[in-house]
């Protein structure tokens, strides 16, 4: 048998009448697989063998008629779900119904029409083959959803059981008198990053049962001023890339330190929905405008967000819905539909209102909670401040460990001298830097700068003598294969080594930079050799470019 003809769908004919056979079989036999049975028990018989896509089945048979083998291939479930099409000479009503009661989805009417029989039977296997995909997908989600709950169930014990000792054991390790500051610096970031790893767990799955309604609130009171002081330290690179004022309102008059909002809630969660909208509201804003949020109690506490910029139309209709973007580059569109699911999650609600003129305000309202008697706020975590310089701009040497330490004398690049090149490292994650700088400094290199995004690296590169460059490639403002072309474009640094630093190396972001003449990639998460091979082969004596007498 060909494989054209293993492809066809197969029918099976049931008629007591061979001529009724010879005449559907030769009508039927060009587009399908045709077989044939005289009688009832024969029928069944075939079926057992070799289950058909759809039966014709004729009603009035000896021994076993058509009814009996509908009744009892539908009693079945390897078979019931094979169409079955009835054929007969009865006109009744109540034969029709019957078949129909019995699971028939059709009637053809003796004497036949070709052109009739032709077309039922194509409608019903084409329905066949849709609901055969739609149960197949419905078993894939069935399959999801039971690899989600197991997925879930290892990461909250195989995840979460090393994640907690990422966590405490530094808190631990900090309380040694004997630490420098540079560890310290490095515990701090561990923990850190683990508790931001810790955040990112549970709010995945909690989203997913939020989605589908199984999520367990245990609510408590929380302190939200604390939570809104602590997203906006978190976040305070992006504020001054851009330059941004925050006002912070509490009861109509500028917070006070000793200021509270008490919500019922989870604290992650709660956190979650505020940082997810201020983020918002940051990425939004225009360079060199406010951010104001007020908080307000009432029955139900208020937190208003408010910036300059407008929503785009675009996306003005479906701001909360789930995966709807405009304008960011790398954007999920998931940032406000997690901020409303939690909301309401909690009880409240988050609204929207923009305009040119008035720019956009974001209203969250939570229920109002009381803490427990003699309960005060939790401490601010201690969050190292990112130093600026006097023009606002906020790059420094890497190997600096305070403000006030005078940066080292850049020492120049040239055979010989490469463990003092100057190195610039880019990437908005502050963390990443520290991790960068650390390992950096572990390998010798103590000429060291730093920038939060691409603009801002074209800055140090016109004031500093920089011979490589170690770049992520996701960053706000300008990312990695934008400040990649932008050193091309200038012949003084044409040449100059460039490592990008990626997560997910994808075809698009791997063929811009290759087009863009990209030194070497390092796939996070990678180790301090990994990195060092690459930055030993950037800095080669053939690959250091010679600098420009004037390039200062």
């Amino acid at each position: 048998m060909s494989q054209a003809e293993e492809a066809k769908p197969t029918v099976l004919v049931v008629d007591d009448v061979e001529a009724n056979l010879d005449i559907l079989s030769a009508a039927l036999g060009q587009d399908y697989q045709v077989s044939a049975a005289l009688d009832g028990r024969s029928a069944l018989e075939a079926v057992l063998e070799a289950p058909p896509d759809l039966i014709l089945l004729d009603i009035m048979m000896p021994v076993m008629d058509g009814y009996e083998v509908c009744r009892r291939l539908k009693a079945d479930q390897r078979f019931n779900a094979i169409p079955i099409i009835f054929l007969t000479a009865l006109t009744e009503v109540e034969n029709k119904t019957k078949g129909l009661a019995l699971g028939a989805v059709d009637y053809i009417t003796k004497p036949f029409e070709i052109a009739e029989v032709r077309a039922r039977v194509d409608t019903h296997l084409k329905l066949r083959q849709a609901q055969a995909r739609l149960e197949h997908q419905n078993q894939l989600l069935k399959d999801y959803a039971r690899l989600r709950d197991e997925v879930e169930r290892m990461t909250r014990h195989d995840l979460k059981n090393p994640l907690s000792a990422v966590i405490n054991v530094p808190a631990m390790l900090m309380e040694e008198p004997n630490l420098t500051d540079d560890q310290r610096t490095l515990l701090h970031m561990l923990q850190e990053s683990g508790t931001r790893m810790l955040h990112l767990i549970n709010s995945s799955l909690d989203l997913y049962k939020m989605e589908i309604g199984r999520y367990q609130l245990n609510p408590e009171a929380v302190e939200s001023v604390r939570l809104v002081r602590q997203i906006w330290a978190e976040m305070r690179e992006l504020i001054h890339a851009k330059r941004l004022e925050l006002i912070l309102l509490v009861a109509g008059r500028p917070a006070q330190a000793n200021d509270t909002l008490w919500v019922s809630g989870e604290e992650m969660l709660i956190y979650s929905l505020l940082a997810n909208l201020i983020k918002n509201a940051l990425e939004a804003s225009p360079p060199n405008e406010g951010i104001t949020i007020t908080m307000d109690e009432g029955p139900l506490n208020l937190v208003r967000i408010h910036n300059q910029g407008e929503v785009p139309k675009e996306v003005k209709d479906r701001f909360f819905a789930k995966f709807a973007t405009a304008g960011k580059k790398g954007g999920t569109g998931l940032g406000t539909y997690t901020a409303r699911l939690i909301a309401q999650t909690l009880g409240g609600a988050v609204a929207m209102a923009s305009s040119a003129q008035r720019g956009t305000l974001l209203t969250v309202s939570l229920p109002p909670a009381q803490p427990e008697p003699g309960r005060e706020a939790a401490p601010l975590p201690r969050i190292p401040e990112v130093p600026a310089r006097s023009d606002g701009i906020q790059t420094v040497c890497l190997g600096q460990t305070s403000p006030d330490q005078p940066s080292p004398t850049p020492a120049p690049p040239g055979p010989g001298g490469e463990m003092g090149v100057g190195i610039l490292v880019v990437d908005d994650y502050s963390n990443m830097r520290r991790l960068t700088k650390s390992a950096l400094r572990r390998m010798g290199y103590n000429n060291l700068f730093e920038a939060s995004h691409g603009q801002e690296a074209l800055q140090v590169l016109a004031g500093q003598r920089i011979g490589l460059v170690i770049s992520d490639v996701n960053m706000p403002i300008m990312n990695g294969v934008e400040l990649l072309r932008a050193v091309r474009a200038d012949p003084r640094q044409a040449d100059l080594p460039f490592i990008l630093i990626t997560g997910e190396a994808d075809h698009e972001t791997v063929g811009a930079a290759a087009q863009a003449r990209v030194t070497d990639y390092v796939l996070k998460p990678y180790s301090p050799d990994s990195l060092r091979i690459k930055i030993t082969k950037a800095l080669r004596p053939a690959n250091i470019p010679r600098m420009p007498a004037d390039a200062t």
